[in-house]
C-alpha cells in the first residue's frame, strides 16, 4: 500500500480516524525507506569518489616512472622503470600485510604512537558481508592509503638511482612501507595519534597536514637524503666527469612525467577529503589551490634559474626545463598540507616561496656533493617542510579542523600555537625518519647489500642486470661508433710517436 492510497479519507476526515492513522503509518514507513535509500546513495557516491581519486593517485606511479626514466642516463632506464613497477607491486604487498595495520587502528583505545590492534594487518578485520553495510568504505580507504604509501617509497628510489642493488631496494621498500612511513601516518592522520588534529588529546593543537606534505613527502624526502648521502655519488659525478655527462636521457619523458604527476595530484589533494558529500566545497578549493601553487612555483622557478647568478645556483641566459618541472612539483608538494585550509590567494604565495625552497635545497645538495639524480630531497623534503610550516602562517579559522579547538595561522589572528605544532611535528618526522633510515642504509651499506659493484656500474645496470639496454638500437650504434673511432685514435697516436 502506497502513502497516497492510505490517505483516502472520504468526505468526513475527522470521523475517519482509522484512515488518518493508516496514512501516518504509511508516510512514516515511506520516509524511513527514503532515508535508508538516500543514506545508501550518499555512501556509495562517497565510495566511488574516493575510488576515482585513488585511481588518480595510483596513476602518479606512471608519472614517477616517466620522470625517473627521463632523469637518469640511458644505461639505467630499465633498472629505474623496474623499481617503479615494484614500488607498486612489492610495496603493495608490504602495505597489505603490515603497513596498513601499523598506520590505522580501529580499536577504541588505540595507541598514540603506532597502530597495533590487529584489525588492519592483512585486512583481517574487514567484513562486508554481515552487520551494517559500509558500502565498500573500508576497502576503498585501504586502496587510497596504499597509493600514498607507494608514492612515499617511489620518492626514495629516485635519489639512489643508477647505483642501488635490487636487494638493497627491496630492503628499504620493506622498511619504509612496512614500518617507517606507517608510524608517521598513525601520528598525524589516525584519530589516536599524538600529533593528530583529529585527536582532542593531541600534542598542542594537533598537526594540520591535510594531504601529506609532511607525512608523505617529508618522509620520502628525508629517506631520499639519507640514502643518497650514504650510498655515495655515482662514479665520476663530482669533478671527474663534466656535468652534462650525467644529464637525464630524455627531456620529453621528464615533461610527460611531470604532467602526469600534476594530474594525479587532483586525486592526492582533493581526494583527501575522503568523501564528497558535505566536503565538496573543500575538494573544489583544494583543486584550485593545488593548481595555482604549482603554476606559481613553475613560473618563479624558471625566472629564478634564468636570472640568478651562477654563484647562487643560477644558469644565466638559460631557460632550464628540468628546473622548471621540479619547481612545479615543489609547488605541488608545498600546497599539499594546507590545500583546504588556506585561502586561494595564499596558495600563490606558498607556491612562490616553495620555488625558493626547492632552488636552495637543490643548490645545497650540490655543494655538499650529495648525488640525487631526481632532486628528490629538494622537491619533496625541503618543499614538504615548507608546506607544513606554511599552514602555521596561512591557515584560516574558518577552514581549520583541529579537534582540540579552532587553531589559526599567525596571519589570521592565531596565537602561534598552530605554528608551534607544525614545527614540532616536522621535528618529530625528521628525527624519526632520519634516524631509522640512517640505520637502515648504513647497515645495508656495511653489509655490501646497498651499492652495486664497480664492474656493474662501469657496464651499466641495464646491460649487467636486465638483459640489455632499454634502447638497443641506439646502444648498438654508439658501440659501433666507438669501435670505429678508437682504432683511428690509436693509429694516429702510433704514427705520431713514430714520427
Amino acid at each position: 500500500m502506497t502513502p497516497l492510497s492510505a490517505c483516502n479519507f472520504g468526505p468526513e476526515v475527522t470521523a475517519n480516524v482509522s484512515s488518518l492513522t493508516a496514512c501516518a503509518t504509511a508516510l512514516r514507513g515511506q520516509l524511513e525507506a527514503d532515508e535508508v535509500r538516500f543514506e545508501a546513495d550518499e555512501s556509495e557516491t562517497n565510495t566511488f569518489y574516493l575510488l576515482f581519486c585513488a585511481a588518480l593517485v595510483f596513476l602518479m606511479q606512471a608519472g614517477f616512472a616517466l620522470l625517473s626514466a627521463g632523469s637518469v642516463r640511458m644505461r639505467s632506464v630499465k633498472n629505474i622503470l623496474l623499481k617503479s613497477v615494484m614500488d607498486a607491486c612489492f610495496g603493495g604487498l608490504v602495505w597489505y600485510l603490515i603497513g596498513f595495520g601499523f598506520a590505522y587502528d580501529k580499536s577504541e583505545d588505540g595507541n598514540a604512537f603506532i597502530g597495533g590492534s590487529g584489525h588492519n594487518f592483512a585486512l583481517s578485520g574487514a567484513d562486508d558481508t554481515t552487520g551494517k553495510k559500509d558500502y565498500g568504505h573500508d576497502a576503498v580507504f585501504f586502496f587510497f592509503q596504499y597509493c600514498f604509501a607507494a608514492a612515499a617509497a617511489t620518492i626514495t628510489s629516485g635519489a639512489v638511482a643508477e647505483r642501488c642493488t635490487l636487494v638493497g631496494y627491496c630492503a628499504y621498500v620493506f622498511a619504509i612501507v612496512g614500518f617507517v612511513y606507517p608510524t608517521v601516518v598513525h601520528w598525524v592522520w589516525d584519530e589516536h595519534g599524538f600529533l593528530s588534529a583529529f585527536n582532542k588529546d593531541a600534542m598542542l593543537t594537533g598537526m594540520v597536514d591535510f594531504a601529506g606534505s609532511g607525512v608523505v613527502h617529508m618522509t620520502g624526502g628525508i629517506c631520499a637524503f639519507t640514502g643518497a648521502f650514504i650510498i655515495r655519488p655515482r662514479k665520476g659525478r663530482f669533478g671527474e666527469l663534466p656535468e652534462h655527462a650525467f644529464a637525464g636521457q630524455s627531456a620529453s619523458l621528464q615533461v610527460l612525467g611531470t604532467f602526469l604527476l600534476w594530474f594525479g595530484w587532483y586525486g592526492f589533494n582533493p581526494g583527501s577529503t575522503l568523501a564528497l558529500h558535505n566536503y565538496a566545497r573543500d575538494a573544489a578549493r583544494a583543486a584550485v589551490t593545488t593548481t595555482l601553487s604549482a603554476a606559481t612555483a613553475a613560473t618563479t622557478g624558471i625566472l629564478l634559474k634564468r636570472f640568478a647568478p651562477g654563484s647562487c645556483g643560477g644558469s644565466p641566459g638559460v631557460w632550464d626545463l628540468g628546473h622548471t618541472c621540479n619547481s612545479l612539483l615543489g609547488g605541488l608538494v608545498s600546497i599539499t598540507a594546507g590545500c583546504t585550509t588556506v585561502e586561494i590567494w595564499a596558495s600563490v604565495v606558498i607556491g612562490f616561496i616553495g620555488a625558493f625552497f626547492y632552488h636552495g635545497a637543490s643548490c645545497l645538495m650540490r655543494r655538499l656533493k650529495i648525488d640525487d639524480p631526481l632532486d628528490a630531497f629538494a622537491v619533496h623534503g625541503a618543499c614538504g617542510l615548507w608546506g607544513c610550516l606554511a599552514v602555521g602562517f596561512f591557515c584560516t579559522c574558518d577552514y581549520s579542523y583541529t579537534e582540540s579547538g579552532t587553531a589559526c595561522g599567525v596571519f589570521y589572528g592565531g596565537d602561534g600555537l598552530l605554528l608551534a605544532t607544525q614545527i614540532v611535528g616536522t621535528v618529530f618526522i625528521t628525527l624519526w625518519v632520519g634516524a631509522l633510515s640512517a640505520i637502515l642504509f648504513s647497515g645495508l651499506m656495511a653489509g655490501g647489500l646497498l651499492r652495486i659493484s664497480k664492474e656493474v656500474e662501469d657496464a651499466g645496470l641495464d646491460n649487467s642486470k636486465h638483459g640489455g639496454a632499454a634502447y638497443p638500437d641506439i646502444a648498438t650504434a654508439i658501440e659501433e661508433a666507438t669501435e670505429r673511432i678508437t682504432p683511428k685514435r690509436i693509429t694516429s697516436a702510433t704514427d705520431a710517436a713514430g714520427a
